[in-house]
């Protein structure tokens, strides 16, 4: 066997890491497009600037946003 010829075995786990590969780059770009809308959705929503909590999933959050309506989001541990 010539060192380009790779074994069944080889190629099987080959071809399950390929795919396995193929379906985490579907569901990372569908969770940057996601995450990019989110980002786009909030920033035409805040007032800027702006500094306020809020509470979502029983966690409360710091948003703060300057002018050009870049933010920043921190859980706060305690209020």
């Amino acid at each position: 066997m010539s060192s380009n010829e790779i074994d069944i075995e080889n190629r099987v786990n080959t071809s399950l890491a390929v795919g396995r590969y193929l379906r985490a780059m579907d569901r990372f770009e569908a969770a940057t497009k996601e995450f990019n809308e989110a980002c786009t959705s909030l920033r035409n929503q805040l007032p800027a600037p702006s500094r306020f909590v809020t509470k979502i999933d029983f966690k409360h959050y710091l948003v703060t946003s300057d002018q050009e309506r870049n933010f920043e989001v921190e859980e706060l541990e305690l209020i």
